[in-house]
């Protein structure tokens, strides 16, 4: 996973492109160690391009493309798969503004704050082939951060990027 984590932060400084390391790497930067096969992150739609330029020109192919995101996976190792998840200009600012340095083995890239990761969780909870996951990670954030989202914070979160299900299951947290 070096080797992409350093990939990210190249583009990053070789053509200006900010990235947010999301996923299951943002949750350990966040105090909660679980397992992931990947790495996940996040660009501006208008970076898009430019983002799939720069991985394609080290040997990333995409396999997957939906609305919001394409998964790519290098043609000589099938190990190594990087998902970018794409946001409008405003919602990326927004979380780029909030965002905190994190540090990988010298490799310094940015994280969203825990409520904007938070919030993409729940976003991504709403599909049910990924709610146990993501709802997990949310649940096991919010015992590893106690405090740092208010009950209050939480609830908007939810009625804003969950739905009333989701908000039903982290009622011990409202």
């Amino acid at each position: 996973m070096r080797e992409v984590f350093d990939l990210l932060l190249r583009i990053q400084k070789r053509r200006s492109l900010p990235l947010l390391l999301i996923g299951g790497w943002a949750v350990q930067a966040h105090g909660y160690a679980r397992n992931t096969l990947d790495v996940d992150c996040l660009a501006s739609i208008p970076n898009d391009p430019a983002v799939a330029e720069e991985l394609e020109r080290v040997g990333f192919v995409c396999f997957d493309e939906k609305p919001s995101f394409r998964r790519y996976q290098h043609r000589l190792d099938d190990r190594l798969v990087l998902d970018v998840m794409r946001v409008n200009a405003s919602t990326f600012e927004k979380m780029w503004g909030a965002s905190e340095e994190y540090s990988l083995g010298g490799i310094d890239l940015r994280i969203p704050a825990l409520q904007h990761l938070i919030a993409l969780k729940l976003h991504a909870a709403k599909n049910t082939h990924r709610t146990e996951k993501d709802m997990g990670d949310v649940i096991e954030l919010l015992r590893a951060n106690p405090g740092k989202v208010s009950p209050a914070e939480l609830m908007q979160i939810c009625d804003k990027f969950g739905n009333s299900e989701l908000a039903r299951r982290l009622a011990d947290f409202l």
